[in-house]
């Protein structure tokens, strides 16, 4: 599922197509915000969560559920759309992960040499992920740097989150 910057109130309509981004992706948004947040969650929880930010100019809230891998306590985000430029410097994102609201510390990636890494875990755990970006892992299961390079000049990062601890 690639990341996505539709308003929670949106509902319906054709969205542009470009790289990463599905023509009905507003309605598939949709349908997984309310899974994601249903007691069937666990249907879908395993790879996909909500972050939900506020928008700095507009004060809209996003909700948006994206892909993730989870690596050492943290979970990765690869986000090749702008939503992440709404977490705010010292305020913990919110999230809605396996069913349940939390926070989570976060931390925008976004240099080659730090990015490879994440990015082959993400891409390991979430290949879809991997497609919806135009990157691709070589032969060896390293990360194509090239493909890397490329979607790095088209905004692509990664949020590594970490969950605050559960009551």
């Amino acid at each position: 599922m690639p990341d996505s910057s539709t308003p929670e109130s949106a509902s319906s309509g054709a969205a542009a197509t470009g790289r990463g981004r599905l023509r009905a992706q507003p309605v598939v948004d949709a349908v997984m915000r309310t899974l994601l947040r249903s007691p069937l969650h666990r249907l879908v929880s395993g790879k996909l969560l909500i972050i939900t930010v506020t928008g700095r100019k507009t004060g809209r809230i996003y909700a948006s559920p994206v892909a993730y891998a989870e690596h050492e306590g943290t979970l990765l985000i690869g986000a090749g759309a702008t939503w992440w430029r709404n977490l705010r410097r010292g305020e913990p994102a919110r999230i809605t992960w396996r069913g349940r609201d939390q926070l989570a510390d976060w931390e925008v990636i976004s240099t080659e040499e730090d990015i490879a890494e994440p990015y082959r875990i993400l891409i390991t755990e979430s290949p879809t992920h991997g497609k919806f970006a135009g990157i691709s892992l070589n032969a060896d299961g390293s990360i194509n740097r090239e493909e890397l390079r490329a979607a790095l000049g088209r905004g692509a990062v990664i949020v590594r989150l970490r969950p605050h601890p559960r009551d």
